[in-house]
């Protein structure tokens, strides 16, 4: 997640009130440590915001660790079960759906996770590069076709984020110097075909945004 989206995620859940949204489900969480270390935004502008108001939850992971209070597979009964005994008045599905073959599965499953009067918070990128984890399907919808795979719910905020361009992030992670540097160096890389198309794509298609911004798709919806 992208700092500008954590941020602009908890800003939306600040015009929400508390009883609203807590206790809340933070689906593919990952651990604490990448939260509040790895990418400290996500907590910064989120979580912690979150805490400071009262607001409970719980951190859901198909992957154990630190951090993670529910961890298994969303289509296995044991992990719904446990979700369901949570009884999430929100629940937060960041930048997955561009990682699953069957979108309509991933949807369904959400909107059992919630009932009626519960909010579902889904972000996906809509201008961005490849990146695998493990895969990308390269699905980037707009606002419109995000909706279209909740029927039962209705739009209460919609939009497109805009972020910053390969370039400004470059040139702030490692300056002028770093990034000359950085750039001479995919340059040689270019030509390491043997390496596979899979790692080739993966670090050469961000480079199509040097100079446009990254964007992505946002969408706050409550289950009738």
């Amino acid at each position: 997640m992208r700092p500008s989206e954590a941020k602009a995620i908890g800003e939306i859940l600040a015009r929400l009130d508390r009883q609203e949204i807590s206790p809340f489900l933070n689906l593919g969480s990952s651990t604490g440590a990448f939260r509040s270390t790895s990418q400290p935004h996500i907590d910064r502008f989120i979580f912690r915001p979150l805490a400071g108001r009262g607001v409970e939850g719980l951190h859901a992971d198909i992957k154990p660790g630190e951090g993670v209070d529910i961890v298994g597979d969303i289509y296995d009964p044991a992990t719904m079960a446990s979700i369901e005994r949570l009884a999430p008045k929100l629940v937060l599905c960041c930048n997955m759906f561009e990682h699953v073959t069957d979108r309509e599965a991933l949807a369904k499953r959400l909107d059992e996770m919630l009932r009626p009067g519960g909010h579902l918070l889904v972000t996906v990128p809509y201008s961005y590069p490849i990146h695998y984890d493990p895969i990308d399907t390269r699905f980037r919808p707009s606002p419109e076709e995000l909706k279209a795979l909740f029927p039962g719910f209705t739009t209460v905020e919609a939009g497109i984020w805009p972020d910053t361009t390969y370039l400004q992030d470059l040139l702030a992670a490692r300056g002028t110097g770093g990034t000359l540097k950085h750039m001479a160096k995919s340059a040689v890389k270019f030509f390491m075909f043997w390496r596979g198309l899979h790692w080739w794509k993966g670090h050469f298609h961000r480079y199509l945004w040097l100079f446009r911004p990254y964007k992505v798709t946002a969408v706050l919806l409550r289950k009738a």
